[in-house]
């Protein structure tokens, strides 16, 4: 008798030729499952002493995935109930056809896991893991799940005070300090070394915008040098080293940067095209593309092919983010002529993920709260 999954991946490659129907095969393939399972029965599985992810439904190697925030699980986490929010939450990522939840495990120098390194965040109580519950909840409904980290970020003022700057209203640990570097080793490699996670997250969380071209008073920059190489130097050491750090445990790391390559090279001091062309430093990198197909200067699809040209060594994938979280947006402030568009064009995910998958190698979709409503 064939397993059930290769039954699901039989159907899946009949239906997903079907395109009118995208969307609604994973619901019939749920009703034939149920139907072998009660005819037939479920064979007792042998045990395995460590979980790993299933593949999805759609084996097709592309990316679905959705980035799960600390807004989120702030309100999960407050309920009474938090690990069933959780399996939710995976039960509704598994039916919309996803295979990726990255998961906000550290938003602002804090640590939504028992942590031995950052402090724990203000909604976690005593005697539950979130982290642990989210990685069994995800891989036993084949997804995989990636621990999401802001790197530097904090947010509010922090006790650390030395090793911390205030740029906007906002607080951050300063990237060339070697005290930061190694906390945010030592909080990954806890990560890796106690939870069987698929890989590490980095956001566009890096310098602030709005810095200071000739130095701030808590950097040491050596007279002569170039603030800007200097200041990108900081962040590549540390995205290099959570590189070769994921890979000593076998695990991928990736980076989703501003949608602006240069300005992430110049603002945030993210140098994002080098690290995408040398090695150690991502596996993959997914840019955040939130606009619209009639932005009035960045419109979707000339900033998706500028991405897609960029040169890339052999193996790293080039995931997009979308903005799932504008869709029904009455008025987009920085989009120019396009600033109605998510009121009034209620296809544009779909047509962006659509245009998405035929040039790239998959998505990853802002927020999960937008996806559950």
């Amino acid at each position: 008798m064939l397993s059930i999954r290769c039954l699901l991946l039989t159907f899946d490659r009949f239906f997903c030729r079907i395109k009118s129907y995208k969307g609604e095969w994973r619901r019939f393939l749920a009703v034939i499952c149920c139907g072998v399972l009660l005819c037939g029965g479920c064979r007792k599985a042998s045990p395995t002493p460590t979980p790993t992810p299933a593949p999805s439904l759609v084996d097709d190697g592309k990316m679905r995935g959705v980035w799960l925030s600390y807004i989120e699980l702030d309100e999960m986490l407050k309920g009474a109930h938090p690990a069933s929010a959780i399996a939710a939450a995976m039960a509704v990522c598994e039916a919309e056809g996803l295979n990726t939840v990255f998961f906000h495990i550290r938003a602002h120098g804090d640590a939504y896991f028992p942590s031995a390194v950052w402090p724990a965040a203000k909604t976690m109580t005593a005697g539950f893991d979130p982290l642990q519950c989210a990685v069994e909840e995800a891989h036993k409904r084949g997804l995989a799940l990636h621990a999401w980290v802001n790197p530097y970020r904090i947010g509010e003022k922090p006790a650390e005070a030395a090793l911390s700057f205030e740029k906007n209203g906002v607080w951050y640990y300063a990237p060339s300090d070697p005290a930061v570097r190694q906390s945010v080793l030592d909080g990954v490699r806890e990560i890796l070394t106690h939870y069987d996670v698929d890989g590490i997250h980095f956001d566009d969380y890096f310098y602030p915008a709005g810095m200071a071209k000739t130095g701030e008073s808590f950097e040491d920059i050596p007279t002569g040098a170039d603030v800007t190489l200097w200041r990108q130097t900081q962040v590549d050491t540390l995205v290099s080293s959570v590189y070769g750090l994921c890979h000593q445990y076998g695990k991928t790391f990736g980076v989703s940067p501003i949608a602006d390559h240069r300005r992430s090279a110049a603002e945030a001091y993210a140098d994002v095209t080098r690290w995408m062309t040398e090695a150690g430093y991502i596996d993959y990198i997914c840019p955040q593309l939130y606009v619209g197909f009639r932005h009035g200067t960045k419109p979707f699809l000339p900033l998706l092919a500028e991405w897609v040209a960029l040169p890339r060594r052999k193996g790293i994938k080039l995931y997009i983010g979308l903005a799932l979280y504008k869709v029904g947006l009455k008025h987009d402030p920085y989009a120019g002529t396009g600033a109605a568009e998510w009121a009034t064009d209620e296809d544009i995910i779909p047509r962006q993920i659509e245009a998405v998958e035929d040039v790239t190698d998959g998505y990853v979709l802002f927020r999960y709260g937008n996806l559950a409503e």
